[in-house]
């Protein structure tokens, strides 16, 4: 189901703008739950109990595919752009948006896709698909990209130089500009205990059946200036527990809830998506000339780069809480992300 509603505006000198609220509710997604999940359990580990305590004892795993998951995307979008007049065009849009679903995984890493056996990560618990809800991996919260191309007004009939003999023309005219700048906030993460080294809620969810688990969060997620040392507090993180937590407690320490001691019958508190991750900063630019041999014939140059500022954009931080480098961020993004600065330079003939 959409719906929407649009406010569109033209103002003078050919420039159009809307601002608009666009939403989805979208029902009966395909999600990826164990038919062989257990009940809640705090006295004996998963790998302790008897067969019969599984729904289908002869097996392991009963992994299966099922539709009736949700989602939901609210939004508000606002663009401005200037048609092609006097050599300059550009577009500008930003958005923000919120996206949840619950078909995502306990530790979703991107869109969860609909065929095969990629459905995103199977899920957490199979009688309780709410643990899996939370911010989708891939919507940013806020959005600004913002293109445009400027013909450089110098040369032959320009406003510059319009009366230049041919030879001062094919240095100085045809040069254009072309750039995109992008500005977001960062994707949703989500912290993990790996699979072998917890199962807090007994159900053999985790170290039976391989799936990563939530920890508690028992602080502030965000610290008060976030950097690639410290991109996440690990102080508020810790091991799943009923009665407290210590100093051992904590992100960069081992778990072992339900694994090597008894487990505490319920999941962590984390819910998907609750840390926000670096955002992008990302301007490329182009610049291209177009040289006339004859009426019909054009010699273009062109140099293009990406990232042309060379602005560092962090990656995602570490996110597993038994990692003593748990929140910190040790490399880049790559260059399809707004990485290291990358350029061509290219030279064709158009007739």
């Amino acid at each position: 189901m959409q719906w929407d509603l649009s406010i569109d505006h033209e103002f003078q000198g050919n420039v159009g703008t809307r601002i608009s609220y666009i939403a989805m509710k979208t029902d009966d997604l395909v999600w990826a739950p164990d038919l062989n999940d257990m009940s809640y359990s705090s006295t004996a580990p998963a790998a302790q109990r008897p067969l019969t305590d599984r729904p289908f004892p002869n097996w392991g795993e009963v992994n299966s595919r099922q539709t009736g998951a949700q989602a939901t995307y609210e939004s508000l979008q606002m663009e401005a752009n200037h048609r092609f007049q006097h050599g300059f065009t550009f577009n500008s849009a930003y958005t923000w948006a919120k996206n949840l679903a619950d078909n995502q995984g306990p530790t979703s890493t991107g869109f969860a896709a609909e065929n095969g056996s990629n459905v995103g990560a199977v899920s957490t618990y199979l009688y309780n698909r709410e643990l899996d809800f939370g911010n989708v991996y891939g919507t940013r919260r806020q959005r600004w990209i913002s293109s445009g191309v400027y013909e450089l007004p110098f040369g032959k009939g320009r406003k510059f130089g319009a009366n230049m003999n041919h030879l001062e023309d094919a240095v100085v005219g045809g040069w254009q500009l072309s750039s995109i700048f992008l500005l977001q906030t960062g994707p949703y993460l989500t912290a993990y205990i790996p699979s072998n080294d917890a199962d807090p809620s007994g159900t053999g969810s985790g170290i039976l059946y391989g799936r990563d688990q939530h920890p508690d969060i028992v602080g502030k997620i965000a610290p008060a200036h976030p950097n690639r040392n410290e991109w996440v507090n690990p102080r508020a993180f810790a091991c799943p527990s009923n009665t407290g937590y210590t100093a051992a407690s904590y992100a960069g320490n081992a778990c072992g809830v339900g694994v090597s001691s008894n487990p505490i019958g319920r999941f962590g508190n984390e819910s998907v998506g609750d840390i926000v991750g670096p955002g992008t900063v990302n301007l490329s630019t182009g610049l291209s000339k177009r040289i006339a041999i004859t009426d019909h014939v054009h010699l273009r140059a062109e140099g293009t780069f990406t990232n042309v500022l060379n602005h560092t954009n962090l990656n995602d931080p570490e996110l597993n809480i038994t990692n003593p480098n748990f929140g910190k961020i040790t490399t880049a993004r790559g260059s399809d992300f707004g990485g290291n600065r990358t350029g061509q330079v290219s030279m064709r003939l158009e007739f």
